[in-house]
């Protein structure tokens, strides 16, 4: 199994919109990195400036210099990559997006990836949205000969079943599972959990994380606005794909599972569905401090 990428059906179904694209992510507000081999390679250009477009990121990293509206100094007006007319490349991060890679290792000795695509991009998030479980069936489900990792794939399994009201105490019954060394997937019906209190959790968001958008702050501060019919299962798949297995990470199973089920209530704020789960994407999903900030959060309610 070493080395397999496994990914959801609908990955490769992907195409980026480019000049199309309704809300491109050359203008969402974040860094954008760009690795020193590229930068070598468009020195060669001398058509395409690249040392005034560059300076360092927040975590030391080499991004581009986006202008006052956040926007890449190489989007052009008709939505195209300049640096990609010119040169015909880009930057890494940029050549993947929205597309995301998670490896899996045993020791040191990676064994799996998996591979998906952001719902930040409004493309994959009308892939994703209208996918269905069966869209998930190729993703990883081989034992690795490691104990926590195949006790969470197997898990997983079963999470896939479940609703987001049953997700929490799942957590609770696999923790138990996995503090008392016994790796056993719980059998039976799973009960309801208690639901995530949204006034607390959107109000923590306000005051200690970092956000991009006022469209974001806006849904934060209203948060009785809420899109209760909306139950989407394709968007609790892709959480619990997205997010389920990095438990094996920090052995915290249950705030895991708190998470997923936060990330999906929020995505229930104000009154466009679609909307909302691209802009929890934006805002927490691609910020790995926010992340770990809500992890904190969850864990200790």
């Amino acid at each position: 199994m070493k080395d397999t990428l496994f990914t959801p059906s609908y990955f490769d179904s992907f195409h980026c919109l480019m000049g199309a694209c309704p809300d491109s992510c050359c203008k969402a507000g974040w860094e954008i990195p760009i690795d020193d081999d590229t930068i070598e390679k468009l020195r060669a250009y001398r058509a395409l400036e690249i040392d005034n477009n560059i300076r360092t990121g927040s975590d030391g990293d080499t991004v581009l210099r986006v202008d006052e509206n956040n926007v890449c100094p190489y989007l052009t007006s008709d939505g195209l990559c300049e640096m990609y007319i010119k040169s015909g490349m880009m930057g890494d991060v940029c050549s993947k997006h929205p597309r995301f890679y998670e490896e899996y290792y045993v020791g040191d000795e990676m064994v799996f990836t998996e591979a998906g695509i952001s719902v930040s991009c409004p493309e994959a998030a009308r892939i994703v949205l209208s996918a269905n479980k069966a869209d998930y069936e190729a993703i990883c489900k081989e034992k690795t000969g490691d104990e926590l990792l195949d006790f969470l794939l197997e898990a997983r399994i079963k999470a896939f079943e479940l609703k987001p009201s049953q997700l929490i105490a799942y957590g609770e019954l696999l923790q138990d599972e996995t503090d008392f060394g016994a790796f056993e997937v719980p059998d039976g019906e799973i009960p309801d959990s208690e639901p995530i209190d949204i006034k607390s959790l959107t109000g923590f968001i306000l005051e200690e994380t970092e956000i991009l958008t006022s469209e974001w702050r806006g849904l934060l501060e209203n948060c009785e606005k809420r899109s209760a019919c909306i139950e989407s299962r394709a968007l609790l798949d892709y959480l619990i794909f997205r997010f389920f297995l990095k438990a094996v990470n920090s052995e915290d199973i249950l705030t895991e599972c708190k998470l997923i089920v936060a990330l999906y209530e929020l995505c229930t704020l104000g009154d466009n569905f679609t909307e909302t789960v691209r802009l929890v994407s934006k805002e927490l999903e691609h910020d790995d401090i926010n992340l770990d900030l809500l992890r904190d959060f969850l864990s200790d309610s």
